[in-house]
């Protein structure tokens, strides 16, 4: 049986230490608390989060049960009123737990809190009826007290393409785009049903960050008048949410929409032609699509293959875009066409945007550059770290990494204070719980 300890590593010395587990269990949280984050939380004094990152298609039959999930599960630890987590004399990380054996840092992680729950994703393990085969691409929504009891199913994607957007109104609810459908599902104390808002959906595009919202924009495709008479592409359309009134946008003409973003009351897309050349776009809608339409990109998709790999709005009047080798910066202008300029001129993968900062990985570490004054804070020189898991709760960044001494392909959380990049001390450390084979390079 594998072993497993716990290891803190604290700064750039990057030295372990053996947890030997708690001694009683941890209080509760207390109080109605609404907050959200990929595969990381914060609710008062307590931190729940995925100890590691696992790609879905890794996965084989019998994986993510109770008995296989092992360390790959949901923990929980108890910060103190500053929000640092505590050791003892022999400074080994306290107040951590596992709260369920489910895996849920993978390629599809969400995690909030409504209420006195806390909702998480994790890789579906149900079968297909017809074949038996494994559907791992597919992801459930569970929610559980936060002691770890309670778990309950909510639902699981039709499609891989599934997702869903948490609306913090009075009541919030999901706002869920699967199998060409927008519905929706209120989760208070007592989950609702699912009410379909609008079919024949091709695609939706939500925030990244939840929050209240009025309306949604979603493509369908073009009707059989228009096929007839030898036009292509698809039509861009909004669902009113106090209404659920729908309305057609615009018809692009032998041009197709594809969904970027929606961030700062800007709808980002790109437009393809028939010639498979395509370039992105930002318009706020309010004179009708096209009319306030911005440029942002000098590149784009040429004959199918699109030279931009990640494109990320930093606010209504800025964004950033990622090419081969290196990340630019485009501003709105008064002109139709955005002026852009080199922000990160080596290979580089936009990990997050919070205000004023784009952080950004290599293979040397996490960094973050002001898009105003363009000085580069370094986070953590943290090598080996997973593109695409940075989150931001507070004043931590956390992210998933392998250690110098791995031995497997786990990737396990480590999580950056932000203020002390601020004042060029950088301090991270590794608050996962660890197999002893990565922590010594034994093999068990």
């Amino acid at each position: 049986m594998k072993k497993i300890i716990s290891i803190l590593a604290v700064l750039v010395l990057s030295v372990c230490f053996i947890f030997t587990g708690c001694s009683k269990p941890l209080e509760l949280p207390k109080g109605d608390v609404l907050s959200n984050g990929g595969s990381v939380v914060s609710i008062g004094n307590y931190v729940y989060y995925a100890n590691t990152f696992v790609d879905y298609t890794t996965l084989v039959s019998g994986d993510n049960t109770e008995k296989t999930t092992n360390h790959n599960s949901l923990y929980r630890v108890k910060t103190d009123n500053n929000g640092y987590v505590t050791r003892d004399d022999d400074n080994k990380i306290e107040n951590i737990e596992k709260v369920y054996s489910k895996i849920t840092g993978f390629n599809n992680s969400n995690m909030f809190v409504v209420g006195d729950y806390l909702y998480f994703t994790s890789p579906n393990v149900h079968k297909e009826q017809k074949t038996g085969n494994d559907r791992f691409d597919l992801t459930t929504l569970f929610r559980i007290k936060f002691d770890g009891s309670g778990l309950t199913e909510i639902l699981t994607t039709k499609t891989s393409q599934g997702k869903f957007f948490l609306v913090t109104e009075e009541t919030p609810y999901l706002l869920i785009f699967d199998d060409n459908k927008i519905s929706k599902l209120a989760i208070k104390d007592k989950l609702g049903s699912q009410e379909v808002l609008v079919s024949d959906v091709l695609d939706a595009v939500f925030p990244k960050q939840y929050g209240k919202i009025d309306k949604v924009y979603y493509t369908t495709d073009i009707s059989e008048t228009d096929k007839n008479l030898g036009l292509s592409g698809n039509y861009l359309n909004k669902l009113d949410l106090l209404t659920n009134k729908t309305t057609q946008l615009g018809k692009p003409m032998s041009q197709t929409i594809t969904l970027v973003a929606y961030e700062n009351d800007t709808l980002y897309y790109k437009l393809l032609d028939d010639n498979g050349d395509s370039l992105y776009y930002g318009d706020n809608l309010t004179k009708g699509f096209g009319a306030n339409q911005t440029q942002y990109t000098i590149v784009g998709e040429t004959n199918g293959e699109d030279s931009v790999s990640q494109f990320v709005p930093i606010n209504e009047n800025n964004v950033v875009y990622k090419t081969e080798s290196m990340i630019f910066l485009a501003t709105k202008t008064d002109s139709l066409i955005a002026s852009y300029q080199v922000l990160v001129s080596e290979d580089a993968y936009i990990e997050y945007v919070d205000g004023d900062y784009v952080y950004y990985s290599t293979g040397n570490g996490l960094y973050r550059i002001s898009y105003r004054d363009k000085v580069v804070q370094t986070v953590a020189e943290q090598k080996n770290i997973k593109q695409g898991s940075c989150d931001i709760t507070g004043e931590y960044i956390y992210f998933y990494a392998k250690l110098d001494t791995n031995t497997t392909e786990n990737y396990y959380i480590f999580r950056a204070n932000i203020k002390t990049a601020e004042l060029k001390n950088p301090r991270f450390e590794c608050i996962a719980t660890v197999l002893k084979e990565d922590l010594t390079g034994e093999t068990t």
